[in-house]
């Protein structure tokens, strides 16, 4: 199999675009993602590669790119500009100077997902320059969006609705895994291959309304509180299916971690949590209604209807009425024969022969819901060195002093890098 040479000037590149991308405050609400998008087309453009942006508003710009390719099932790499808002005084160096210090870059974003953008920019480009002389057997897109961390709706959302032709079924790179795990002395890189489903609801409970001085007996909120109690402590059971099933399969009985505790529990039961609770709006007056909103976040499986049997019964059991107020399924991407999870398996194994790949279901709702709803198989992975393992990467994520090493990060750009070329150019 052929391999990317790896030179110093390759590295400096990597790492010169990432700090360029850092130093673009794409801090949301505000967002300015088209600064981002503009940097990235003027990198493609010096490549002699074509990119369109798209703006669902003014400053809220995404960025698309593809490389034609023959008629494999398509490639798609996918990452978010936007990043959370960041305190300075909070930070040791501040958060849009991508500071280098002892190895590592200090920055607003560069673990979600300005690390992300910049793997895939540099393994789409590197593809481009390995192809010359030769076709790809596929199709490649490069995907930046708008708007993630806002919850997709002038990024991801829109594009599919109003660009459904970039949007193939196909195989997808996204975010959320590609971090190191240990459990009985054995090393795992985590990949996400689905991601739960999440329905909103809110819960009525109505009675008897008074003056505060007697008080009825029926009263709505002693209703709810009932109510409440319950779902607080309700417990869904465990369910040996798909990814969870896999998980469990390919850990066998090592022992887990408290962090593997917690996973384990995340791919294997739905939950529920109370988001806001309202009852009552003046003093000395007992109210005749009072509601919560709850959230279940649901294995792949779950239907809606299934969601509205269990509210059903829990309204029988405690008297009260109910809405569902959004529902959006969940999804799972196959991980029988996946060339792409080969790939990675095969390019993890060249740098660590140890490490065995390990699916989990992404732990939040990403921008690849929008396309594994449409038939891709979606695959969350980022990959980072064992220095900065998953539990510290879930303490840096969205926290200050955001962190990655230059290590990771040449890391990450090299095993997407040479996943692609294996996929695209030597299969």
């Amino acid at each position: 199999m052929s391999s990317i040479e790896w030179t110093n000037d390759l590295e400096r590149e990597t790492v010169q675009h990432f700090k360029k991308l850092i130093r673009i405050n794409t801090s949301a609400p505000a967002g300015n993602e088209t600064e981002g998008a503009r940097y990235l087309a003027d990198v493609l453009r010096a490549e002699g590669m074509d990119s369109e942006i798209v703006e669902s508003e003014s400053g809220r710009g995404n960025l698309l790119a593809k490389i034609q390719g023959g008629p494999e099932p398509p490639l798609l790499l996918i990452s978010h500009l936007d990043v959370v808002p960041a305190s300075p005084d909070q930070w040791i160096h501040p958060p849009f100077a991508a500071i280098e210090e002892d190895g590592w870059i200090y920055g607003r974003g560069v673990l979600d997902t300005k690390n992300l953008v910049t793997m895939e920019l540099m393994a789409f480009i590197l593809l481009k320059r390995a192809s010359r002389g030769k076709a790809l057997n596929r199709d490649v897109y490069l995907i930046a969006t708008a708007d993630e961390e806002q919850g997709s709706r002038k990024g991801m959302e829109y594009l599919v609705r109003q660009y459904p032709e970039w949007f193939p079924a196909g195989w997808v790179i996204n975010e959320g895994g590609g971090f190191y795990v240990t459990a009985g002395g054995k090393d795992y890189m985590l990949i996400t291959a689905g991601e739960k489903g999440v329905c909103k609801a809110t819960l009525f409970a109505t009675g008897q309304g008074g003056h505060a001085s007697c008080p009825p007996e029926e009263q709505a909120i002693e209703k709810l509180a009932r109510v409440i109690e319950h779902v607080t402590a309700y417990s869904f059971p465990e369910e040996m299916v798909g990814v969870g099933k896999r998980f469990l399969d390919i850990l066998g009985t090592a022992e887990m971690d408290a962090t593997l505790k917690d996973l384990r529990h995340y791919v294997l039961r739905n939950s529920v949590t109370v988001n806001a609770v309202a009852g009552g709006e003046r003093i000395n007056v007992i109210a005749y209604k009072a509601q919560a909103q709850i959230e279940f976040r649901l294995l792949p499986h779950v239907s809606q209807a299934e969601v509205e049997a269990l509210l059903e019964e829990w309204c029988t059991q405690f008297g009260i009425s109910y809405q569902i107020d959004s529902f959006e399924p969940g999804f799972e991407s196959s991980l029988e024969d996946s060339e792409l999870v080969n790939a990675f398996a095969s390019q993890l194994r060249e740098h660590d022969p140890e490490a065995t790949l390990l699916p989990i279901l992404a732990l939040g709702r990403t921008d690849g819901r929008f396309l594994g709803a449409r038939g891709s198989d979606v695959y969350g992975f980022s990959p980072l060195l064992p220095q900065l393992p998953f539990a510290d990467v879930l303490r840096k994520v969205h926290n200050h002093n955001e962190a990655i090493p230059v290590s990771s990060l040449l890391f990450g750009t090299k095993i997407i890098a040479e996943a692609l070329r294996q996929i695209c150019l030597d299969s």
